[in-house]
């Protein structure tokens, strides 16, 4: 990245070697003529990055398999995503008090366990397309890079990789270092990484949801959808048998023994 200092004195060159002047002498080097020089030699910078920059990959022709299989991946982690959501995070006051009351190990372990599956998920699928020495990794730009460069199509999956890109530059630090590999010096420190908004992790599933569903148009001729339905019911389902749980204890420990004896039957297992 060049600074406007750089850009600066090499547009003053440029305009002392176009002029065969001196850039100091206000003939040939007008302050009206800067900003044309400085924008002439950005130019030129820009293009000379873009030749030495690494090409495009060529084009992969996808098979419906191939779309179904990444399709289905991104249902997987959307679905693990909304539950996490709804039973660590929305839960009321109550409900946690539930889980807490049950297996506060439990609840409080698989809630950091799925936290680092979601970091490592999310930066996989945006993984570069070429993992070297041939190989390729199933991503977010493999499939982009599918399609022809000045097809509209590429156009649009391309917008949509660059937004999740953005999370993806938040979460990368937590996924190398702490996620992937443990980095002493990080964890000496008790370092806080990956650190991104609820806003800017629901602009990514929002940027993958339309990237599957224009993927499957395109290939498959029909829409997919990453949400799965039955996850939130599945959730409520898990949170509503905990409260019946302690509604059970409740009635096993009352004063009533006619209901205890019940209880214990209930709770016997049958023969």
């Amino acid at each position: 990245m060049r600074t406007e200092q750089q850009i600066d004195a090499a547009a003053a060159a440029a305009a002392e070697k176009a002029n065969g002047g001196k850039f100091t002498d206000p003939l040939f080097y007008k302050p009206e003529h800067r900003a044309f020089w400085k924008e002439v030699i950005r130019t030129a910078l820009n293009a000379a990055d873009a030749a030495s920059g690494p090409e495009k990959a060529p084009s992969l022709p996808l098979s419906k398999d191939e779309v179904q299989q990444f399709s289905e991946h991104c249902v997987y982690i959307r679905s693990t995503w909304t539950l996490l959501m709804r039973i660590w995070r929305d839960s009321d006051e109550n409900e946690r008090k539930l889980m807490e009351g049950i297996a506060p190990s439990f609840f409080a372990d698989v809630g950091q366990a799925l936290n680092e599956m979601m970091v490592i998920a999310a930066c996989r699928i945006t993984d570069t397309a070429n993992a070297g020495g041939g190989r390729e990794n199933f991503t977010v730009e493999l499939f982009t890079n599918s399609f022809a460069s000045d097809l509209e199509t590429y156009k649009q999956l391309d917008e949509l990789h660059q937004r999740m890109k953005k999370l993806r530059s938040k979460i990368l630090p937590a996924r190398h270092k702490l996620g992937a590999h443990a980095d002493r010096e990080v964890i000496r420190k008790g370092q806080a990484l990956g650190e991104a908004s609820f806003e800017e992790w629901e602009d990514f599933w929002s940027a993958l949801k339309n990237f599957v569903r224009i993927i499957n148009e395109k290939t498959v001729g029909s829409p997919f959808e990453i949400d799965a339905g039955g996850v939130l019911g599945d959730a409520e389902m898990l949170l509503k048998t905990f409260k019946q749980s302690r509604h059970f204890e409740t009635l096993l420990h009352g004063t009533n023994q006619a209901v205890t004896d019940a209880c214990v039957q209930l709770a016997l297992p049958t023969s």
